[in-house]
């Protein structure tokens, strides 16, 4: 990853971060804006050391994931969700976060290991199909090369619509009442690599 993308990488996720309900709803009401990039830059630092951090060619679409297996935090990572929790998130949420982060996990497929995507984000002023089609190519071929399956949650309708479209199956769906929200939950199961 070049180093001078990382802005367009946390501009772009702070964008997509701003349109989904789930993060709109956790985030303290001052300065709204800043508190999205703190989550995002938290997000990114976290998914970076894990080499999971894609951006399209065309500088549109971006990919944070991570392998369930690699995913290990440290002392130092939970020291720094601590402080952009206490910087961005409104207090109140800080239970019914907790809670609906473990509930959520608990509801995945139980692999022993797999491709999580955690966000996927566009840039709202150049949407761009070339990009998302680099992003599902990146995605399919680690899929098929690592022979994992894909698992990813949205809150949002028309993300699920497009997921659906690329070739993500449903197998789940929690209707959050407290917080007003509904997650899909959907998979991409293992394809067998492809002749060359």
């Amino acid at each position: 990853m070049n180093p001078s993308d990382r802005e367009i990488i946390i501009s772009i996720v702070t964008n997509a971060f701003e349109q989904n309900p789930r993060v709109m709803s956790m985030v303290k009401k001052k300065d709204p804006s800043r508190n999205v990039r703190l989550m995002t830059e938290y997000a990114y630092q976290l998914v970076e050391k894990f080499n999971g951090v894609y951006l399209s060619a065309d500088k549109t679409t971006v990919l944070f994931y991570y392998l369930e297996s690699q995913y290990k935090r440290t002392f130092i990572d939970y020291l720094k969700y601590g402080k952009m929790f206490m910087k961005a998130i409104r207090p109140s949420q800080l239970m019914p976060t907790l809670k609906r982060e473990k509930h959520i996990k608990s509801l995945r497929y139980d692999y022993e290991d797999f491709i999580y995507v955690w966000i996927l984000g566009s840039d709202p002023n150049k949407t761009s199909i070339r990009g998302l089609a680099d992003i599902r190519n990146h995605l399919f071929g680690l899929s098929e090369k690592l022979q994992l399956p894909i698992l990813i949650e949205t809150t949002v309708e028309k993300v699920r619509k497009l997921y659906h479209y690329v070739g993500f199956e449903e197998y789940h769906k929690w209707e959050d009442n407290e917080a007003g929200i509904d997650v899909w939950f959907m998979e991409r199961k293992v394809q067998a690599p492809k002749r060359v």
